[in-house]
């Protein structure tokens, strides 16, 4: 869930085009209203990202809804407007905090375009650890900073977070003017594998690629939604995104409208689940998983990136509903 596109920062990579001029927000009575929706449709995690979440003034509330509603939860952010005050009004609320910390501290400044964000971050990620909230981090993989992903961790697990999350670069919003060059190949893919196995063995830390095995990918084609499954919505269209202008997509911010389940400003997100067609969007991951499949891919596969790309490219057929 993407509550607000305000941030204090202007990424050079990030995809939701925010910033410190970007005011579109949805009031918390609609998001308390997705929520409660959302888990009724099986979904157990609420992730809220943004923009800056910390920035949103209804947050505390937005956690709370989801607590209530039986789901655990977690919040994205860069940390650099965590103070004591912040921290707690959300502390008991959330599960996880994951802070951005994208390379080695020049890396970082000039990706966050703010000298001085990389200490905000660690501080903020000391200030969440004292308060005894479990923190990680989240590195955007380009192909420059592979090579920093050992300073990250050391950084990081010495600030006391307990997760390394790497998750490759796409090209979307601000990051297809500014970055289009920098996503990660093959060799920058297996390179962090095997240094997220070092950091992992030497500093203690989970670690997670947001990348698949190709042999992972053609052997389950059901976990990546090319092969049917039964249940309802929750059980198998995981994520489910809610950007900051009300519109509910599948797998991503940006994915393309054609497959967009509506808008929760218009209807609630119960009303717009029961009547959207997800056969078009299981094409096209079946396609996608296909191609994939076949294909000259390299070991590892950064699937929900290649099911964006995909959905701005495959045709669908004109008698199918669009949102």
């Amino acid at each position: 869930m993407h509550p607000t596109r305000l941030c204090n920062l202007r990424c050079l990579h990030c995809y939701s085009s925010s910033g410190p001029d970007v005011a579109e927000s949805i009031p918390i009575g609609v998001l308390d209203q997705v929520v409660h929706d959302a888990a009724a449709l099986g979904y157990d995690v609420l992730n809220v990202s943004g923009g800056e979440p910390f920035l949103y003034p209804e947050l505390p509330a937005l956690l709370r809804a989801a607590r209530d509603a039986g789901m655990g939860t977690t919040v994205t952010t860069n940390a650099v407007a965590l103070n004591q005050r912040r921290i707690g009004l959300i502390r008991g609320l959330v599960d996880l905090v994951a802070v951005s910390l994208d390379g080695d501290q020049p890396t970082h400044d000039r990706i966050r375009d703010r000298i001085g964000s990389f200490d905000k971050a660690l501080a903020g990620i000391r200030r969440l650890t004292e308060a005894g909230v479990p923190v990680g981090v989240v590195t955007t993989l380009t192909q420059g900073n592979a090579t920093q992903l050992g300073d990250v961790a050391e950084a990081a697990s010495a600030s006391g977070a307990l997760l390394l999350q790497v998750h490759p670069l796409e090209p979307e919003g601000a990051a297809n003017r500014l970055m289009a060059g920098e996503r990660p190949d093959a060799v920058e893919l297996a390179y962090a594998a095997v240094e997220l196995g070092r950091i992992a063995a030497e500093h203690g830390m989970a670690v997670q690629l947001d990348a698949v095995p190709r042999t992972t990918l053609s052997r389950t084609p059901e976990a990546f939604m090319a092969a049917p499954t039964a249940g309802p919505l929750g059980r198998w269209l995981t994520p489910l995104v809610v950007e900051a202008n009300g519109a509910a997509v599948p797998v991503s911010y940006g994915f393309d409208r054609r497959y967009s389940l509506g808008n929760v400003h218009d209807r609630p997100l119960s009303d717009l689940a029961a009547q959207w067609d997800p056969e078009p969007f299981r094409e096209l991951c079946r396609t996608t998983w296909e191609r994939l499949v076949e294909g000259r891919t390299g070991p590892l596969v950064p699937w929900y990136g290649h099911l964006v790309r995909a959905s701005r490219t495959a045709v669908i057929e004109p008698s199918t509903p669009r949102h």
